[in-house]
Protein backbone atom coordinates (compact mmCIF):
# COMPACT_ATOMS: atom_id res chain seq x y z
CA UNK A 1 0.00 0.00 0.00
CA UNK A 2 3.03 2.40 1.21
CA UNK A 3 4.80 1.62 -2.08
CA UNK A 4 1.56 2.39 -4.23
CA UNK A 5 0.98 6.15 -2.56
CA UNK A 6 4.62 6.84 -2.98
CA UNK A 7 4.44 5.75 -6.78
CA UNK A 8 1.28 7.92 -7.01
CA UNK A 9 3.13 10.64 -5.35
CA UNK A 10 6.41 10.49 -6.95
CA UNK A 11 4.37 10.52 -10.69
CA UNK A 12 2.09 13.34 -9.25
CA UNK A 13 5.50 15.84 -8.62
CA UNK A 14 6.86 14.60 -11.64
CA UNK A 15 4.03 15.29 -13.77
CA UNK A 16 3.59 18.85 -11.92
CA UNK A 17 7.40 19.42 -12.70
CA UNK A 18 7.39 19.02 -15.93
CA UNK A 19 4.49 21.29 -17.56
CA UNK A 20 4.38 24.11 -18.88
CA UNK A 21 4.57 27.41 -17.13
CA UNK A 22 1.22 29.38 -18.76
CA UNK A 23 0.33 32.67 -18.59
CA UNK A 24 -3.07 34.46 -19.18
CA UNK A 25 -3.71 36.28 -22.46
CA UNK A 26 -3.64 39.73 -21.04
CA UNK A 27 -1.29 41.25 -18.94
CA UNK A 28 -2.32 45.07 -16.83
CA UNK A 29 -0.05 48.14 -16.70
CA UNK A 30 -0.39 51.15 -14.47
CA UNK A 31 0.02 54.91 -15.56
CA UNK A 32 2.08 56.39 -12.86
CA UNK A 33 1.01 59.92 -13.82
CA UNK A 34 -2.46 61.77 -12.72
CA UNK A 35 -5.40 61.74 -15.57
CA UNK A 36 -6.34 59.45 -18.00
CA UNK A 37 -4.01 57.52 -20.17
CA UNK A 38 -3.68 58.67 -23.45
CA UNK A 39 -4.17 56.48 -26.27
CA UNK A 40 -1.93 58.40 -27.88
CA UNK A 41 0.36 57.22 -25.89
CA UNK A 42 -0.05 53.71 -26.02
CA UNK A 43 0.30 53.84 -29.63
CA UNK A 44 3.12 55.59 -29.60
CA UNK A 45 4.55 52.83 -26.93
CA UNK A 46 3.50 50.00 -29.34
CA UNK A 47 5.05 51.63 -32.58
CA UNK A 48 8.25 52.07 -30.52
CA UNK A 49 8.13 48.32 -29.80
CA UNK A 50 8.19 47.69 -33.41
CA UNK A 51 4.53 46.83 -33.83
CA UNK A 52 2.20 48.04 -36.60
CA UNK A 53 -1.01 49.44 -35.90
CA UNK A 54 -4.05 49.09 -37.28
CA UNK A 55 -7.31 50.94 -37.29
CA UNK A 56 -9.17 49.72 -34.28
CA UNK A 57 -12.92 48.34 -34.17
CA UNK A 58 -13.51 49.91 -31.11
CA UNK A 59 -12.68 53.92 -29.95
CA UNK A 60 -10.87 53.20 -26.59
CA UNK A 61 -8.78 50.48 -27.68
CA UNK A 62 -5.31 50.12 -30.04
CA UNK A 63 -4.56 47.25 -31.93
CA UNK A 64 -1.96 46.22 -33.76
CA UNK A 65 -1.17 44.17 -37.43
CA UNK A 66 -0.69 40.36 -36.72
CA UNK A 67 2.96 39.68 -36.29
CA UNK A 68 4.73 36.13 -37.39
CA UNK A 69 6.90 34.62 -34.13
CA UNK A 70 7.26 31.46 -34.93
CA UNK A 71 7.81 29.22 -38.08
CA UNK A 72 7.34 25.52 -37.62
CA UNK A 73 6.94 22.84 -39.94
CA UNK A 74 3.55 22.11 -39.16
CA UNK A 75 2.33 25.54 -38.51
CA UNK A 76 3.32 29.29 -37.98
CA UNK A 77 2.71 31.01 -34.74
CA UNK A 78 1.22 34.55 -35.66
CA UNK A 79 -0.07 37.03 -32.92
CA UNK A 80 -2.08 40.20 -32.64
CA UNK A 81 -1.76 42.74 -29.56
CA UNK A 82 -4.56 45.08 -28.20
CA UNK A 83 -4.41 47.74 -25.49
CA UNK A 84 -7.52 49.22 -23.80
CA UNK A 85 -7.28 51.38 -20.96
CA UNK A 86 -9.44 50.61 -17.70
CA UNK A 87 -10.04 53.06 -15.80
CA UNK A 88 -8.29 56.41 -15.16
CA UNK A 89 -4.80 55.09 -14.64
CA UNK A 90 -4.78 51.74 -16.05
CA UNK A 91 -3.87 49.84 -19.30
CA UNK A 92 -4.83 46.50 -20.24
CA UNK A 93 -2.89 44.33 -22.86
CA UNK A 94 -4.67 41.35 -24.72
CA UNK A 95 -2.80 39.40 -26.50
CA UNK A 96 -3.92 37.00 -29.33
CA UNK A 97 -1.87 34.14 -30.52
CA UNK A 98 -2.65 32.01 -33.46
CA UNK A 99 -1.58 28.98 -35.78
CA UNK A 100 -1.87 29.50 -38.67
CA UNK A 101 -1.52 25.95 -40.66
CA UNK A 102 -0.75 26.00 -44.53
CA UNK A 103 -3.99 25.29 -45.41
CA UNK A 104 -4.99 28.57 -43.96
CA UNK A 105 -7.37 27.44 -41.16
CA UNK A 106 -6.63 29.12 -38.16
CA UNK A 107 -6.71 27.90 -34.33
CA UNK A 108 -6.51 30.21 -31.30
CA UNK A 109 -3.88 29.28 -28.62
CA UNK A 110 -5.80 29.45 -25.39
CA UNK A 111 -2.62 30.71 -23.14
CA UNK A 112 0.61 32.13 -23.45
CA UNK A 113 3.77 29.87 -23.38
CA UNK A 114 6.68 30.90 -21.85
CA UNK A 115 8.34 31.61 -25.33
CA UNK A 116 5.23 33.70 -26.92
CA UNK A 117 5.69 35.57 -23.69
CA UNK A 118 9.16 36.45 -24.43
CA UNK A 119 9.05 36.92 -27.53
CA UNK A 120 6.17 38.96 -26.80
CA UNK A 121 5.73 41.13 -23.72
CA UNK A 122 9.10 42.08 -23.39
CA UNK A 123 9.86 44.27 -25.69
CA UNK A 124 6.68 46.10 -25.04
CA UNK A 125 7.22 46.31 -21.36
CA UNK A 126 10.76 47.27 -21.97
CA UNK A 127 8.90 50.54 -23.89
CA UNK A 128 5.76 50.98 -22.22
CA UNK A 129 8.05 51.45 -18.42
CA UNK A 130 9.63 54.17 -20.53
CA UNK A 131 6.37 56.05 -21.45
CA UNK A 132 5.41 55.52 -17.85
CA UNK A 133 3.42 52.24 -17.62
CA UNK A 134 4.01 49.60 -15.10
CA UNK A 135 3.30 46.30 -15.28
CA UNK A 136 1.27 45.07 -12.57
CA UNK A 137 0.94 41.96 -13.62
CA UNK A 138 -3.12 39.71 -14.02
CA UNK A 139 -5.44 39.56 -11.65
CA UNK A 140 -4.34 36.13 -10.98
CA UNK A 141 -0.71 37.08 -10.02
CA UNK A 142 -2.08 40.37 -7.95
CA UNK A 143 -4.86 37.37 -6.36
CA UNK A 144 -1.56 34.79 -5.06
CA UNK A 145 0.23 37.69 -3.94
CA UNK A 146 -3.07 38.91 -1.86
CA UNK A 147 -3.74 35.59 0.00
CA UNK A 148 0.23 35.79 1.33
Amino acid sequence: MHKNLLAVLILTLTVIGCSPTLYPLYRDYEHDYHGDVPLSQIEEALIEAGWELLPSSLPNAVSTVNRQIRNWLLYKVVVQVEAVPIGAQHVRLFVHPYRVYPSGSRSKIPFLKRSIRRRVIHDIERVFESHGLIAVGTDMSRDEVRSR
